[in-house]
């Protein structure tokens, strides 16, 4: 095989090693740990043989995932985060597909096996994506992820410049099923108020980076006011209040230009 499969992972030491076993025991894989967990390094690389743990500050999925692709030595490279399941034999099937194409493709996407239907199908407008194949070579022409994002609408951004560039993202007959969150859910809530706020900071991001300031301004001011709403409704609800707190917060310095800076207090837990 000519493929490395790259990892993200953040407080997943309880997913990672079933995720490994999906893949055969020859496949290169790096997995970017971003919660600098050195003992799931020190356990899985004496565990496997195939793979390598690079302990990062996390600096968001994006930038981590470049970081893994800048050390991959193989022709392709295939994106899987821990809480996705390949189903077996997946790389060897992409790698047959890639040359059934000629190699002429940008992306191809694996299919949730809950909402799986056979054959290919191209891709035409930017939509997210999980696990993904793609050639070395393009990926890194094109700069990989925008690290700008710290977290969602890095992949949508990522399907829009290989569109832009005329490189063709298609759907393909491989299933992954998903364990539905890929940290620990003691930490649910503190994730949960990160996620919304760069949610709502990526949205914009995305919209002003691709259609202008004042296109992002006028479609995403809908969420910035009633977020608003939703505070002053959940005043005394205060899990719900800094749910849409952040929401708000995660918009207001995206409308301000500001880096995505927020990040979940959990680093040392």
């Amino acid at each position: 095989m000519d493929t490395t499969v790259i990892i993200v992972s953040y407080k997943s030491a309880h997913l990672i090693e079933k995720n490994i076993k999906k893949f055969d025991k020859e496949t290169k894989i790096i997995i970017v740990e971003n919660s600098n967990n050195s003992n799931l390094k020190k356990g899985i690389e004496n565990n496997f043989k195939n793979v390598k743990v690079i302990l990062n500050r996390n600096s968001g999925f994006g930038q981590a995932a470049n970081l893994g692709a800048n050390l991959v030595k193989t022709k392709y490279i295939f994106f899987c985060s821990p809480d996705n399941y390949v189903e077996k034999n997946a790389i060897n099937e992409l790698e047959n597909i890639s040359n059934n194409l000629n190699e002429n493709f940008g992306i191809l996407v694996l299919k949730d096996q809950h909402r799986y239907s056979p054959g290919m199908e191209k891709v035409k407008k930017p939509c997210g994506i999980s696990c993904f194949f793609v050639k070395k070579k393009i990926f890194l022409s094109l700069d990989g992820f925008d690290e700008n994002f710290f977290l969602y609408f890095e992949d949508t951004d990522l399907v829009k410049r290989f569109l832009n560039y005329n490189h063709d993202v298609y759907k393909v007959p491989v299933k992954y099923s998903n364990f539905l969150g890929s940290h620990h859910k003691k930490f649910n809530y503190t994730i949960d108020i990160n996620r919304n706020w760069h949610f709502m900071w990526s949205k914009f991001y995305f919209k002003k980076k691709h259609f202008g300031y004042s296109y992002g301004l006028i479609t995403t001011l809908p969420y910035f006011i009633r977020s608003f709403l939703k505070i002053l409704i959940n005043f005394k609800k205060p899990e719900k209040k800094a749910r849409y707190f952040a929401r708000m917060s995660g918009l207001y310095n995206s409308y301000l230009l500001r880096k995505s800076w927020f990040r979940p207090k959990i680093d040392n837990q």
